[in-house]
């Protein structure tokens, strides 16, 4: 037996899976899993599915890059929508990734970011359209999680 990728998830295990339907008679799996690395390390990953074709696996920062990430999936209206939570002490902050269907795959088409300081009332909402659209086989959500005003 040869020695897998040490990048891959050795134990996995889903946190939670949303199924989207189009008119067009296809369907988008989208599930997100943790589990631990050959090394031990605990990480978070989404995987895609077209019609029970994995389209995109897409590995998150760790906390050692993202102080306190958490990561939740919904589905609104045949969208699915990516919640990622983190920060801490005096600012949290929100990022709704919201993706629909296209022919091909998930594509991200907008981002709403939210920052929060903690006793008071200062909280910031910012909306942001992305033209052209990012496919979600391509999205690098460490960019937009780090650039947080």
């Amino acid at each position: 037996m040869g020695k897998g990728n040490t990048n891959e998830s050795q134990i996995q295990d889903i946190e939670s899976s949303i199924i989207i339907s189009t008119q067009e008679k296809m369907y988008f799996v989208v599930q997100l899993l943790r589990g631990l690395t050959e090394e031990g390390f605990y990480t978070r990953f989404l995987i895609v599915k077209k019609n029970k074709k994995t389209i995109a696996r897409i590995a998150f920062p760790s906390s050692e890059d993202v102080k306190n990430l958490s990561v939740n999936i919904n589905n609104n209206n045949n969208d699915c929508i990516l919640e990622c939570n983190y920060g801490g002490g005096e600012n949290f902050y929100s990022r709704y990734f919201y993706f629909r269907c296209a022919k091909d795959g998930l594509y991200l088409y907008k981002i709403v970011g939210t920052h929060f300081i903690p006793d008071s009332d200062k909280k910031i909402i910012k909306k942001r359209y992305i033209h052209p659209q990012i496919n979600i086989k391509r999205i690098n959500f460490l960019y937009y999680l780090e650039n947080t005003p």
